[in-house]
């Protein structure tokens, strides 16, 4: 065995080419009227077929060449002949000849192809994937052409491309991207999101290869972690070849190797190196409680003193616990044995045409991690980018995994579901973002706790990820409770829903929803949600002109219409949920009845901020009594709509985003408006101590009521809250709409917190603001402080305050310049007030001049 190990000294390895070195295309299949052999043999002709998107689908490489009209406008993805892309789809490339030195391997590998794909390369064929998660791994040395071209091709069949099934998407055909077939947010997308849906590489290793690393900790306690590394070891040479696999832990230069293993031609098996405990680790914390730490651990398979191949895997160190008891009920997560208020939202798609790769994952779980959320729910799974987790782990957001299962529907195939659940845990099972599996969004798989479906997924989760995480056969209540009732224990999680926007107060006095899951109960609950208006320069990007106006209760009551097509529609498939009626009807009580589109967009944005900051704040207020964490639903839109989000299609910052970034600040200053009682809520590990908690009171001429101020000294336990004060028992001499302010500081007077309330004397009615003299809105030259543009924004007037001040980065033309993380908008300045604003931005995007606009309600 030595004398062949000594042949291997010269061997390279690593990537040669990715999907996007390779340049492919996508034709029909029906169109191509030639054998699979032909079509992936170098030359075949192909000038007419479509410039694919890889990784991507079908559907969006015709949009992207131009074929299709956008999608996003008007109604122009209805129009869409559905039929031309429902159908299996040819995917072709060509790349050079590659030398290959003796004993290489050339490896070529898909990570995912939604939903059924043939793979041939050079006139053979190499195998078969089923379900969008099944990864395929081809040995193609002895198919390599050592001159010239080398030829792929892929026939990609869609989802329930099947006569014999008549059925929907979910779940029959799970694993897939179950909303592509439509979901109450989103519009079907024609091919059903079918295509090379991962990404694909050429890789060129020794004869040893190393797949599937998994990085194992398991944390008796936080002062110390046992690591195990373990990873598939695979001869693909005509000999056996003994090495020995090494794995070097970064920081700490932790080195463990492994006896010497001998693999025999042709095989393949799992090898675990030694345990290594790590004392006092760095640990991985969640956003607003620590720095979420990754190490990194290089594995390498080495034979004659040099590597023949060697991945690097990043992981994180963290213990995830639980229990149903300290809160009697209510399900508490625990992070490094902290309690962790979870506050979050739940994602469908990143893209409706999955369209989001790569780098624009940053912006977005950045923008999360701005509005101090500690956890996104990838529902039913619909996410399967490694960039997502990268992403999450890298900026502390938590992630609560679905599979692919909506109630309790049964699936085509069994194996198929349980294979991809393997590929699925073996994927991603190193990322410690990842804190929850979960079963299936509201019912168990299959409708059966202890089902075959049920024990396919925790069969898996223990075979290939251990009890790292935490396992919840459902999403919104027990498994007890029957499927689509609406009664029924729901100790555990406290249900989901509602969607539609309510009375601020209610989210602190009763925490009902639409199932009656959680009537006496704030708990855990999953979904949360409310319509939420966009601004309108982004209403005008996808809606005609002849839409721009304010919606009225008439124009929404369609299945059809415009409104309709982006779901802002009483139709509960086109996002009735969301109560679209109601939310008109309370901005035009609140606010007065819109005159323009862009007077409704600024009243909704008032609406929008109140609400979502009541929602969360509802939570805090009730935290650990029983509140244990709320996920709103949704953070982000796939799709261009007037529903559930904080940020918009377009990256636009709406008030709900600024409601949500304030209610979830780690430490917090807040107001109940039922109980007037003032509470200090500290999410942070540490206690905190000498905090001075302050609140003044401001009538519409934007002065103090001086009777009204009080003033507190506290100190606040780690991950708890406390009382501060109370407010506002009368209103005696206050004016129709006043200001309540809060502050916090710290023992050396840093601002901690500020959290400023619109009130009206009576209950929601603000039509006063209408009133108001206009503001005097001043913005200074921007200064450049820690990569932020910081802005001075200043109220100039001595007699009324700027109300609702919107503020935005502008270009030289007067174009938003998108995304730009913001520290605040839809902010309240009293006479003579001033607020400072940073603004960051991709230099990119600042090429043709920037300003802050600063606009306010009463501008």
């Amino acid at each position: 065995m030595k004398s062949t190990a000594l042949l291997l000294l010269f061997l390279l390895t690593g990537t040669l080419l990715h999907a996007q070195n390779l340049h492919w295309k996508v034709y029909p299949q029906a169109a191509v009227q030639a054998p699979a052999a032909d079509i992936a043999t170098p030359g075949f002709p192909d000038r007419n077929w479509v410039p694919a998107v890889v990784p991507g689908t079908v559907f969006y490489a015709y949009v992207k060449a131009g074929i299709e009209k956008d999608p996003d406008y008007a109604d122009n993805i209805y129009q869409v002949d559905k039929a031309k892309y429902n159908r299996p789809f040819w995917y072709r490339t060509e790349f050079p000849a590659i030398k290959v030195k003796q004993q290489q391997r050339v490896w070529l590998k898909f990570n995912g192809i939604n939903k059924y794909a043939r793979i041939y390369f050079n006139g053979k064929y190499l195998g078969y994937l089923h379900g969008h998660m099944q990864r395929g791994i081809y040995d193609i040395t002895p198919l390599l052409h050592s001159k010239g071209q080398n030829a792929i091709a892929v026939l990609v069949s869609p989802p329930r491309y099947d006569p014999d099934h008549n059925h929907g998407l979910a779940n029959w055909e799970s694993p897939t991207y179950i909303c592509s077939g439509s979901w109450d947010w989103m519009p079907a997308v024609p091919g059903l999101n079918s295509g090379i849906t991962d990404t694909v590489a050429i890789s060129v290793t020794g004869p040893v290869s190393i797949s599937d690393p998994w990085v194992h900790t398991d944390m008796p306690d936080t002062g110390k972690a046992v690591i195990t590394v373990s990873a598939q070891l695979t001869n693909a040479g005509p000999v056996a070849i003994t090495g020995t696999l090494k794995a070097v832990i970064t920081p700490g230069n932790i080195t463990i190797n492994s006896k010497a293993i001998t693999l025999a031609p042709g095989s393949s098996r799992e090898y675990s190196l030694p345990a290594q405990t790590i004392q006092h680790p760095r640990l991985w914390w969640p956003n607003g409680y620590g720095d979420p730490f990754l190490y990194s651990c290089k594995l390498s398979f080495e034979a004659g003193g040099s590597a023949i191949d060697a991945i690097t895997q990043t992981f994180g160190v963290r213990k995830i616990s639980s229990d149903t008891t300290s809160l009697n009920g209510p399900l508490r997560l625990y992070v490094n044995d902290v309690p962790v208020l979870l506050k979050g939202g739940n994602w469908g798609m990143s893209d409706y045409m999955l369209k989001v790769r790569g780098s624009d994952y940053a912006t977005r779980i950045r923008l999360h991690q701005a509005m101090h959320f500690n956890i996104i729910r990838n529902w039913t799974g619909e996410v399967t980018d490694e960039a997502f987790y990268k992403y999450c782990d890298q900026y502390g957001i938590m992630v609560w995994d679905d599979f692919w299962l909506n109630n309790m529907g049964g699936i085509d195939s069994l194996d198929m579901f349980r294979d991809n659940v393997v590929e699925k845990l073996k994927k991603f099972r190193n990322h410690p973002a990842i804190v929850i599996w979960c079963g299936a969004n509201e019912g168990v798989p299959g409708g059966d706790a202890h089902g075959s479906i049920s024990n396919a997924i925790t069969t898996a989760i223990q075979k290939y990820d251990g009890d790292n995480r935490l396992y919840l056969p459902r999403s919104n209540a027990g498994v007890a409770n029957p499927n689509f009732s609406i009664h029924g224990d729901s100790k555990n999680l406290s249900g989901s829903g509602i969607w539609a926007n309510v009375d601020p107060n209610t989210y602190f006095t009763d925490p009902h929803n639409g199932y009656l899951f959680s009537r006496n109960s704030w708990g855990l609950r999953s979904e949360l949600g409310m319509a939420t208006f966009v601004n309108p320069e982004s209403f005008k990007k996808f809606m005609p002109r002849e839409f721009w106006a304010p919606p009225t209760p008439e124009a929404v009551n369609s299945k059809d219409n415009m409104w309709a097509r982006h779901f802002f529609s009483t139709d509960g498939a086109l996002g009735g949920g969301a109560d679209p009626v109601k939310y008109i009807n309370d901005i035009n009580k609140s606010y007065g009845k819109a005159t323009s589109l862009e007077d409704f967009c600024k009243k909704a944005q008032l609406l929008n901020l109140e609400t979502m900051k009541a929602m969360f704040e509802g939570w805090n207020d009730h935290m650990w009594n029983d509140a244990s964490g709320m996920l709103i639903w949704m953070s982000q839109s796939a799709y261009p709509s007037m529903i559930w989000q904080t940020y918009d299609y377009y990256y636009d910052l709406t008030g709900a985003y600024f409601g949500a970034r304030s209610a979830c600040e780690p430490v917090h200053i807040q107001w109940n408006p039922v109980t007037r009682v003032v509470k200090v809520i500290n999410n942070r590990q540490q206690a905190l101590k000498n905090l001075a908690a302050e609140a003044s009171v401001y009538n519409t001429n934007g002065k103090p009521v001086t009777r009204y101020g009080k003033k507190a000294t506290l100190d606040v336990s780690g991950a708890s809250l406390k009382e501060a004060f109370t407010v506002l028992d009368d209103t005696t001499g206050l004016s129709a709409v006043y200001f309540l302010r809060l502050k916090l500081y710290d023992s050396k007077n840093v601002l901690l917190s500020e959290n400023t309330y619109l009130l009206g004397k009576t209950h929601l009615d603000y039509t006063a603001l209408n009133t108001l003299p206009p503001a005097a809105v001043a913005v200074s030259k921007p200064v450049l402080s820690g990569g932020h543009l910081v802005f001075t924004v200043s109220n100039t007037s001595a007699q009324s305050p700027a109300v609702g001040v919107r503020v935005q980065l502008l270009d030289d033309n007067n174009k938003q310049i998108l995304p730009a993380l913001i520290s605040d908008s839809y902010f309240n300045l009293m006479a003579g007030e001033k607020k400072q604003v940073e603004v960051a931005a991709d230099g990119a995007l600042l090429k043709n001049g920037y300003r802050l606009e600063a606009k306010a309600y009463n501008d």
